[in-house]
């Protein structure tokens, strides 16, 4: 039903031939059929007037069809913005306000809030293992593509990583960096919801009082991830620190406990970044308590598109102030534009008779860009069930922090004015939801008096996954918006990808994850849902994975290769607890799975080859041929396969070198469980193979 109904597949000819059919059961008095019999023509309306009905009962709407995808638990996902770190070519050295915009073509970037761009960067990175001090600072600041073991080959409790950073920092501020790090595709993506962690780590920085500990928002996931760092300092004033070759304000990362399976491999380390987020507001509303004063600073005042509204009792509605220009008493503002561009509105109750109240959100100040003003109009809300207001012009839709102005005539024949953000349950209010994908409003319903007109008061559109840009991405701020042409003279570098941005879900798409879903094992059955469940535990790097049931024992035994930088990892006691955990959750209650670590047999070959006269590195080449054909650790093959003498053979005989082979034996090394199967070799249920002891004699052949 999810997908299409159909109650009924004739069509309008077989229904009238049908009723025409069925007349002679209920009466003999009828006799004439044509077309020009009055009850003929009666026929023909009830037979269209059904089609019409049939066309109706057999249409899916996408809401019948969330509906029914509601009851079983499935709801769409949001659309979401993309966030990236950026910095400012010029070095910065001054502050932009909010909702300054950054443009790749047309994609839009912003600052959520006011951001001061202080100038810093990275002027020195040093590890300290033990009592062992290495500069990592060339290879992970110039691009050199070079990737760093940050904390060591073999990461220790004690190890530490310090950032040395030139400038004048302030407390209090938050520092972003980003890492870019080497081989994260081998890994799972970490669930959010379950605390798996390969360190723990304590930030720092250096005060004239010592080292105090930081707060770190870390995506890295101790550097295993490439993402972004983002430090908070403390109250205290950083102070310089002279412990490195280089000086200046210094940020360490200390290693408090290390178990990680692959040590932490970086290419690049950047600072001196901010956020942006990948969205472009039509209207913004600022809010503040009731005061004499207040200041807006943001980049959407630069449109002069100002309307200003204040709340003059506790849990009243909003009236509408203009600015005042010498009339007397009123609901008037002064403004006054400040140097630094933001601006500042001044209430004046002793002198214009009206006021802000001092309560929260007394004061609310809506600016719109050019396109929007015209257009901040969006409708009435009359109240009937379902109304739908489309908004076209602001598809997609960011659904978080819009909210709309709800304009109420009152006796005296002004207006009041109430800011109504989506889902208001309250009786007396206007409950409305708002649809990324289509950009509508739909109202569920109309708590307020009568007809209720309807203003922008927070818009904002996204292009969802669209904002995840690549690294590396360069943006530029907007030129004068009275000078479109002029062009752009600030660019910004991004030196990793934009994360986070999702498109809204749409129904075909939620009734598909709905599908996946159903498909789904929630119980692992076979020895292929084992090895699935194994290979998709969340944040652990999973190679090779092999299960085999013994159904008389009730037991399913799991062999498991990870990546590592080892030529034979072994899996860690971390990784055994993690994939226990998670098999717990899929094995039959009565299957008993046991983990075993995989078996590396060593492969013994002996070879008389012939090869061509003349030719240079003919060992070499054969030794390497032999090396890779029976290498099954990093090769896609799995566990407990044949090895085939035959396509060993042929491999060797075809190489250009080759003029002949003489002889070749393979054997496996002795107390390994491959057994020899006439001249194949059958690797048991947890090995795998390398080239073990080589016996290479090389001829050269006098064919010629």
């Amino acid at each position: 039903m999810l997908h299409s109904i159909k109650l009924n597949d004739q069509d309008y000819e077989q229904l009238l031939g049908e009723a025409l059919a069925r007349i002679p059961l209920y009466t003999n008095e009828w006799t004439n059929f044509n077309v020009s019999d009055p009850g003929v023509t009666i026929l023909q309306n009830l037979s269209s007037f059904s089609m019409l009905q049939q066309s109706l009962l057999d249409e899916v709407t996408d809401e019948l069809r969330l509906k029914l995808l509601g009851l079983l638990g499935f709801y769409p996902s949001g659309i979401r913005a993309a966030r990236l770190l950026v910095a400012p070519e010029d070095g910065g050295g001054r502050r932009l306000p909010a909702h300054e915009k950054l443009m790749l073509g047309s994609t839009c970037f912003e600052t959520r809030g006011e951001v001061e761009l202080i100038p810093w960067s990275i002027a020195g990175v040093f590890r300290n293992s033990g009592s062992q001090i290495r500069d990592l600072t060339h290879p992970l600041q110039y691009a050199t593509h070079a990737s760093v073991q940050v904390f060591g080959a073999k990461p220790q409790a004690g190890d530490a990583l310090y950032l040395i950073l030139s400038g004048a920092l302030q407390p209090g501020m938050t520092l972003h960096f980003h890492a870019g790090v080497q081989n994260e595709n081998w890994r799972n993506p970490f669930d959010p919801e379950q605390e798996l962690s390969f360190a723990r780590m304590r930030w720092q920085y250096y005060t004239a009082d010592g080292w105090k500990d930081v707060v770190c928002l870390d995506e890295t996931h101790g550097f295993l991830l490439s993402g972004g760092l983002h430090v908070t300092l403390g109250e205290a004033v950083p102070a310089v620190w002279d412990g490195m070759a280089v000086t200046g304000c210094a940020v360490r990362c200390l290693l408090e406990q290390a178990e990680y399976d692959i040590a932490p491999r970086v290419l690049s380390l950047v600072g001196g970044l901010f956020e942006v987020e990948q969205r472009n507001t039509h209207a913004a509303s600022f809010r503040f308590a009731g005061s004499s004063e207040v200041h807006i600073r943001s980049a959407m005042t630069r449109y002069e598109n100002l309307f200003v509204y204040c709340r003059e009792t506790a849990d009243g509605p909003y009236f509408q102030y203009t600015q005042y220009a010498g009339a007397g008493e009123g609901r008037y503002y002064l403004r006054q534009d400040e140097p630094d561009g933001s601006i500042t509105l001044q209430f004046d109750r002793q002198t214009f008779g009206f006021g802000p109240d001092e309560g929260a959100d007394a004061i609310c100040a809506v600016c719109y860009d050019l396109e929007t003003l015209h257009r901040r109009h969006i409708g009435t809300a009359y109240g009937y069930e379902d109304q739908q207001i489309e908004l076209p012009e602001l598809s997609p839709l960011l659904s978080e922090g819009f909210s709309v102005l709800a304009e109420l005539p009152m006796a005296d024949g002004q207006f009041s004015y109430y800011r109504i953000e989506p889902n208001d349950k309250r009786e007396t209010s206007l409950c409305y939801e708002v649809s990324a994908s289509d950009g509508a409003l739909h109202i569920k319903y109309n708590g307020l008096s009568g007809a209720v007109q309807l203003y922008l008061c927070d818009a904002a559109t996204t292009t969802g996954e669209g904002g995840n840009l690549r690294a590396g991405s360069r943006l530029h701020e907007t030129p004068d918006i009275y000078l479109p042409d002029e062009p752009p003279k600030v660019f910004y570098t991004a030196p990793g990808r934009g994360v986070g941005g999702r498109s809204a879900e749409t129904p075909e798409q939620l009734r598909r994850r709905m599908m996946d879903a159903l498909r789904r094992r929630s119980s692992a059955v076979s020895e292929a849902d084992y090895e699935q469940a194994v290979r998709t535990t969340p944040g652990l790097c999973i190679h090779k994975v092999r299960a085999v049931a013994k159904e008389q024992q009730n037991l399913v035994r799991i062999t498991i290769k990870c990546y590592t930088e080892d030529d034979r990892p072994q899996l860690p006691a971390c990784y055994l607890e993690q994939i226990t955990q998670r098999l717990e959750q899929y094995r039959m209650i009565s299957t008993r799975v046991e983990l075993c670590q995989p078996q590396y047999v060593p492969i013994d070959v002996t070879a008389v080859v012939h090869v061509r006269r003349y030719y240079e590195n003919a060992r070499a080449e054969i030794e390497e041929m032999l090396r890779r054909e029976l290498d099954y650790i990093t090769s896609d093959h799995t566990f407990g396969e044949t090895i085939r003498f035959t396509e060993l053979y042929r491999k060797l005989e075809t190489q250009p070198c080759v003029d002949g082979v003489y002889l070749l034996t393979m054997h496996p090394a002795p107390g390994s469980d491959a057994v020899m199967q006439g001249a194949d070799i059958v690797l048991g249920e947890s090995s795998l193979c390398h080239l073990g002891k080589l016996t290479l004699e090389i001829n050269t052949s006098l064919a010629h």
